[in-house]
């Protein structure tokens, strides 16, 4: 990429999205969802968070508490989101995205975005 994307300080992504449009473009062009995904990765395997998940869904598949792919994702969500008391009563887990993992994702997806991006101030 010889350009960087032009943004500045009050761009609103959720608002204008173009600008998403013309960012998503340009990470998947300079080859960076790869990285920010192999990061994700590497922080929850090493939390020991990708165990704990498929653990948790083996258990819902064998219980047969979940028989149907979308009741799966939806109890995982709730589970990782925190909108279920199940991830405190102790049987399993939580399934809550580690700190760790957060701050590290934020720290790439920030590198990788500055390697395609030229923010403006006022």
């Amino acid at each position: 990429m010889s350009q960087k994307l032009a943004v500045n300080e009050s761009t609103s992504f959720s608002t204008q999205p173009a600008t998403q449009t013309q960012l998503t473009t340009a990470l998947v062009d300079h080859g960076s969802i790869p990285i920010i995904q192999n990061a994700l990765l590497h922080e929850l395997q090493a939390s020991g968070w990708s165990t704990n998940l498929k653990n948790y869904v083996t258990q819902l598949m064998r219980s047969g508490e979940c028989t149907k792919y979308d009741d799966l994702m939806d109890r995982i969500l709730e589970e990782a989101l925190g909108a279920s008391d199940a991830a405190n009563d102790g049987h399993h887990p939580s399934l809550a995205i580690p700190d760790q993992a957060i701050t590290q994702a934020v720290k790439i997806v920030k590198k990788e975005l500055d390697k395609i991006c030229q923010v403006e101030t006022a």
